[in-house]
Formats: C-alpha cells, structure tokens, sequence
C-alpha cells in the first residue's frame, strides 16, 4: 500500500507531537514531591502482560542524585543541571515469559512513554537516556545484581532561552524529524527483500 500524502500530523494527539528529549534544564528551579508523585502514578498506570507491573523505578533527587549523575556517560553531560533523576529497573522473572519471549522490557517502556507524556504535559523536559555505566549505577542505588537497568529518565524544568547558550538555542530550536511511514511500515506481510532499505 501506498500511503497518501496526507496531513496525518493534525490527527495524532497534540501532546505526541509536542514530546520532545530537551537538553536544556533550569539547575535553580527543583521539582517538587507533588509533581514527582505525579509522574511516579502515571508510569504506574501503564498497561503490562497480565498486570504485572514489572518495573522498578529508583527516584533519585537528594542525597543518590549526585552519585547517579557520576554514573553518566560524558555524552550525557547536560544532564548535571537535572534536579531529579528516574531510574528504570527490571528483571525477566516479573513480567510474562511466553514461548522463549519476554515481554517485560515491553510493558517497561510502556510506563517510560506514560511518564514521559505526563511530564511533558505539565511543562517539564523529560529525557529518556541509556547513556550509563550500568555497574556503578547498580552499585550505587545498591540495586541487586539479577537486576537490569534499561534506562535512566532525565527530569527538570526546562531553561529559559534567554538564559541558555546560543549553541544550546540552536540544539533546543532543531524540529524533531522521524522516518517515513514507508521506511518502516509494510501491510498485510514482510517486505520483499528486494523493497528493503538496509
């Protein structure tokens, strides 16, 4: 099928198309408990296999935030301003095991993407990383071993322009850009080979 050049933008929810993985965060402003709470309640209605819930979240904004923020990758250095770090946790054995196939790093970016639109529907950056050092962060927020860290979510107010850098401006300013429906979408069975773009 052929998709037809279409607006589909206008179609898709507001709040889909406004997220965004800003870098520029407010290092004065903090996030306060109620916000938090908020954020840790969406993520917790996100759906999963059997409801299982299987994710663990670490909420690091006192006294494990600056061992965490030594645990970025140096790619990751903007994240120093964050004020609240989101932790995301999870082991094979708390989600559903079908067939050879687990399905709980599915229901986890579930609750990640749930927390994501919250924040960004109350104004603030959110920014999901896997940029990390996954042993230290481990041994840091004590988590166990037979656990995995599949992703650290970045929290904070964002920084107003007139405060930010002129190559931070330029970064913040840049539309955010996707692959087409074509590149990544086939109807009714696998592409042919020949189709496929490697």
């Amino acid at each position: 099928m052929i998709f037809k050049k279409r607006n589909c933008m206008k179609s898709i929810d507001p709040l889909i198309r406004k997220r965004h993985s800003a870098r520029a965060i407010d290092p004065d402003r903090p996030v306060p408990d109620e916000t938090l709470e908020t954020l840790i309640e969406a993520a917790r209605w996100a759906p999963s296999c059997f409801n299982n819930q299987p994710w663990r979240i670490v909420v690091s904004k006192d006294k494990s935030l600056p061992k965490v923020k030594e645990c970025l990758s140096r790619g990751n250095g903007w994240a120093q301003d964050a004020p609240v770090i989101f932790t995301f946790a999870s082991k094979p054995e708390l989600g559903c095991q079908k067939t050879g196939r687990d399905y709980f790093p599915l229901d986890l970016g579930l609750a990640i993407e749930n927390i994501l639109l919250q924040g960004i529907s109350m104004g603030l950056v959110m920014h999901p990383i896997a940029g990390f050092d996954e042993i230290l962060l481990k041994e840091s927020l004590r988590i166990p071993d037979e656990y995995r860290v599949h992703a650290l979510v970045i929290v904070g107010h964002p920084l107003p322009a007139e405060r930010m850098e002129s190559s931070q401006r330029e970064k913040e300013a840049q539309p955010s850009e996707r692959k087409s429906a074509e590149e990544i979408v086939s109807w009714e069975g696998w592409p042919q080979l020949s189709d496929e773009k490697i």
